[in-house]
């Protein structure tokens, strides 16, 4: 694989990589802000970047004006798929209005949204705090309105 290198405004090359990685070693070629580009590269990228090129403990040049890639997922990051315990806890709350059964349910979705709000605090890469704390509240509301209509519906059964 030969390699071109661009420092200071000046392209440099062909190299091999182990004419590289001598330069590198004895001080000719100095890793931080040099580029590189061989063939088949998409474009020029750093040169640690580049198969095969030893770095000598050189920390990675700073780019203010690049942000680092980020990968993003098809939902846009709105459902939190790396937190199950959220989501389902969400799913649980929506179906806690189902009359009677949905007392259930929405105990379920409480402590799923508990587990996935203490997930979310450990690893805050993870997702879905939103949804966990919807799921907590609105099960909550859900079962105080349907344990306060079954309260209702037994103490006033022979009005109706």
């Amino acid at each position: 694989m030969q390699i071109f290198i661009h420092r200071d405004n000046q392209q440099q090359g062909p190299f091999s990589v182990d004419e590289i990685n001598d330069r590198l070693r004895n001080g000719t070629v100095i890793a931080s802000g040099t580029f590189a580009w061989y063939e088949g590269c998409p474009g020029w990228i750093t040169l640690d970047r580049v198969p095969g090129v030893f770095m000598l403990n050189t920390p990675p040049v700073f780019q203010p004006d690049r942000q680092p890639e980020t990968k993003s997922d098809a939902t846009g990051g709105l459902i939190p798929y790396k937190n199950p315990y959220a989501l389902v806890s969400y799913y649980l709350s929506i179906f806690s209005m189902i009359p009677f059964v949905g007392i259930f349910l929405g105990v379920a979705g409480i402590i799923c949204g508990i587990v996935g709000v203490r997930r979310r605090n450990r690893n805050p890469m993870m997702r879905g705090t939103a949804h966990a704390w919807f799921a907590i509240l609105f099960s909550a509301l859900v079962i105080l309105i349907q344990v306060a209509l079954a309260i209702y519906l037994s103490t006033h059964k022979n009005s109706f």
